[in-house]
């Protein structure tokens, strides 16, 4: 199942202005069309200066280095006329001449032609003469006057891919920052400004699955234990440029993921030739520990897995990517399971619950409370009733809840270490192969979600609701849909070892055996 390094692509190729382009780096043109009146003849321009202030700023892009930047082949898409726009931020530039106007705040730069080169269209004016001008600019174009310490951002988990090969969609997952440029205004009468030059520099990291194997091919899975993409965040686009391949700082980052996905609208048929089908993955830089879970779907649904060794050095900033799949070498999961990051098969929803999770408060998911070392007797269910008439065997005979507020705060009188411990438990709740995981494997768990906290749980693969518990000392029902609470076999004097999962914390803690947590299974 463990497959070859992903290979890191790096060939070196000349390019213009190109948008999505070879992913390393891009240069763009922006051209300001302001119609400014001036004369052809010297004299008539000593008779009729312009004022500095009143000169249109152009800006364009140059190659700078071009024999030493690293492109990618392969990944090029155009600009496309009056639809891609780049926004631009000076502190001294104006929108009208003069020094009049508004400083730039988040200007649109229309794309002027539909081509790999463009001139982009916008208005700026030189603020004053003989000074310091700052530019900033990103693309795409977000739409308001956020500050440029704070620009919109995003990658979405979800991504689509029209069919095998298409490159299409990169665009709209693209994000592009420029390197500032600080430039001096003219201090003449020149009808237009010298050109101020922008390059700009890719955030993310493209991956090229190239699959082989037989039959149909719907979707693509990637899953690693750093944040492969985002809902929302914010970027200072007033930041230095980091050096190569190095991933610019965010802001901030909310509803983060360590998985990715990508759909075909049209499913893929596999050849024994891996270049035949590819699917392209856009991520944000970084370096998971481990091995990265890919996984296959032939309808979106229903998944193969096999894992693959992270690149030296991890995923960088503006590299392309090929993973090569043999999709025949990929394992089935059983009905009900799910594999994590870390390699390991547990069930895929807590014991007694109805559905994978589709929310944090999905009531459906939330399964059964299972007091520690009990056995499937009933107790477990949301409706059984409680008592607090303790008995003194393992096996209660009845279908309650037992609720215990004194020592040794267990559903019966004595303390068995052993009822839970491995598949052969005595009261080994869990389906045949499987057991309670230890205190260990749930931390190997935690360590791979993007934030230690439920939320991080819930986006992790195993989907972990905030099913709530059930009180030992009294039988009431405390947290549902507001925190999650699962045992683990591990015990502790007369406790045993849970997870808690807060919106704010996931952590470890003792807790008395007469509560009521829930159990997911790990296979053993």
């Amino acid at each position: 199942m463990y497959g070859n390094l992903l290979k890191e692509e790096r060939l070196l190729k000349i390019i213009k202005m190109k948008k999505t382009i070879n992913y390393s780096w891009i240069l763009s043109m922006l051209f300001v069309l302001v119609v400014i009146p001036v004369s052809c003849s010297k004299e008539s321009a000593k008779e009729n200066p312009q004022p500095e202030t009143n000169l249109p700023i152009k800006i364009s892009g140059i190659h700078a280095n071009i024999d030493t930047k690293t492109t990618l082949d392969g990944v090029v898409t155009s600009w496309v006329a009056n639809t891609d726009i780049v926004g631009i931020y000076s502190p001294q530039a104006r929108m009208a001449p003069g020094g009049g106007g508004p400083t730039i705040v988040n200007t649109q730069f229309f794309a002027a032609t539909s081509a790999l080169s463009t001139f982009f269209v916008g208005t700026m004016f030189w603020g004053a003469a003989n000074t310091s001008h700052t530019f900033y600019a990103y693309y795409p174009y977000a739409a308001g006057s956020p500050a440029s310490t704070a620009v919109p951002v995003s990658l979405p988990a979800a991504q689509t891919q029209s069919a095998a090969n298409s490159t299409a969609h990169i665009g709209a997952l693209d994000f592009l920052v420029a390197t500032p440029v600080t430039v001096t205004s003219p201090n003449n009468t020149n009808p237009v400004a010298d050109e101020v030059n922008l390059k700009y520099n890719h955030l993310f990291t493209v991956l090229e699955f190239q699959i082989k194997g037989t039959g149909q091919l719907k979707a693509v899975k990637l899953s690693a234990n750093n944040t492969l993409a985002f809902s929302g965040g914010t970027i200072n686009i007033t930041q230095a440029t980091p050096a190569a391949n190095v991933a610019y700082t965010f802001a901030s980052q909310t509803g983060k993921s360590n998985e990715a996905v990508v759909t075909l609208t049209t499913p893929a048929t596999l050849t024994a030739t891996n270049t035949d089908t590819k699917v392209y993955m856009v991520i944000n830089p970084g370096t998971p520990t481990g091995d990265c879970l890919v996984e296959l779907s032939v309808d979106g649904t229903n998944w193969t897995y096999l894992l693959k060794s992270a690149p030296v050095g991890g995923f960088k900033r503006g590299i392309k990517y090929v993973v090569s799949v043999d999709a025949s070498s990929a394992s089935t999961l059983g009905a009900g399971e799910v594999i994590s990051v870390t390699g390991r098969i547990w069930m895929d929803r807590n014991l007694g619950a109805s559905r994978v999770a589709t929310s944090i408060d999905d009531a459906d998911a939330y399964g059964d409370l299972y007091q520690w070392g009990r056995l499937t007797d009933g107790h477990q269910l949301r409706t059984s009733s409680s008592t607090g008439d303790l008995l003194g065997t393992i096996n209660p005979g009845h279908a309650n809840f037992i609720y215990n507020p004194s020592s040794p705060y267990n559903w019966f009188n004595t303390i068995d270490n052993s009822l839970w411990q491995g598949t052969s438990g005595i009261n080994n709740p869990c389906p045949s192969g499987f057991r309670l995981p230890t205190e260990t494997e749930w931390n190997n768990e935690r360590s791979t979600w993007a934030t230690y906290n439920s939320a991080g749980a819930f986006a992790s693969p195993l989907k972990l609701p905030a099913a709530g518990y059930r009180n030992g000392a009294n039988a009431i029902f405390v947290n549902i849909g507001e925190g999650g609470h699962y045992w683990s076999s591990n015990v502790a004097s007369s406790s045993a070892r849970h997870l808690l999962l807060l919106h704010f914390d996931a952590s470890f803690a003792n807790l008395y055996r007469a509560n009521g947590l829930s159990v997911r299974c790990i296979k053993d």
